[in-house]
């Protein structure tokens, strides 16, 4: 069986999670796809970044969305994991395209819920996926159904998937891809472990699944015995 591994916020074990280095080091290590989060700066600027607020990575106090680009990119998002990556910076999706184009099969957009989009802004956004011409890799995540149906109308071709993180929400979400014509479930991986028949009755609807974020050997070989082929980690090593 043919597991695609999928890069947790980049290589995020050994390398500063969302940064340029954590991408890097996933695609030297052979990861075959990349996961990252998404979101807004002040001035519309889509970039890399996990958290509503800058406090944990940065340890500057304030929100991602009410920071324009000039000042994200003063702070510092590596010193936090180690001195060795001092100066990794908060990288725009522009800039991180770079080095995602070279991933071998899907780039996954967890798009944050945290923060809003305005239509244009998500036109926008799917328009630069066009004009680098990787749409047939990306794959667009979300826990807000707002962004998922903004992003349907303006390209009913991207594929979309349904973050899921507990049983009721894994049984609501299957509904409305299925009803949405979405092809993909990325859930908590404990779910599928405590609940396998969700796997075969989410292919039997044509929908996939992605599990996250499995760093247990035993449990990813459990996920593989049970058939799920998408796995979501941040430790890469050993898994290949």
């Amino acid at each position: 069986m043919n597991v695609e591994i999928i890069a947790h916020r980049g290589f995020s074990a050994i390398a500063p999670e969302n940064t340029l280095a954590a991408f890097e080091l996933a695609i030297a290590s052979k990861a075959n796809s990349i996961e990252f989060d998404i979101q807004l700066s002040a001035d519309s600027v889509p970039v890399i970044f996990h958290d509503a607020t800058l406090d944990r990575i940065t340890g500057f106090s304030g929100k991602v969305r009410e920071q324009n680009l000039s000042q994200l990119q003063k702070l510092d998002a590596g010193k936090w994991f180690s001195d060795e990556f001092s100066g990794q910076k908060i990288p725009t999706f522009a800039e991180a395209l770079v080095i995602l184009k070279k991933v071998d099969k899907f780039l996954y957009f967890d798009v944050k819920p945290h923060c809003e989009w305005s239509d244009s802004e998500v036109a926008d956004f799917v328009n630069s996926l066009q004009g680098a011409e990787i749409q047939h890799k990306c794959v667009i995540t979300s826990f807000s159904e707002q962004f998922l149906a903004q992003v349907r109308r303006v390209d009913g071709d991207l594929a979309i998937g349904h973050i899921v993180a507990n049983l009721e929400a894994y049984k609501t979400q299957l509904s409305q891809a299925v009803a949405h014509g979405d092809n993909l479930i990325s859930s908590q991986y404990r779910i599928l472990l405590e609940n396998p028949a969700l796997i075969q009755e989410s292919r039997s609807q044509g929908v996939d699944i992605v599990a996250w974020t499995v760093d247990d050997p035993e449990d990813m070989q459990k996920l593989i015995d049970l058939g799920i082929t998408r796995i979501v980690t941040n430790c890469l090593i050993g898994f290949f």
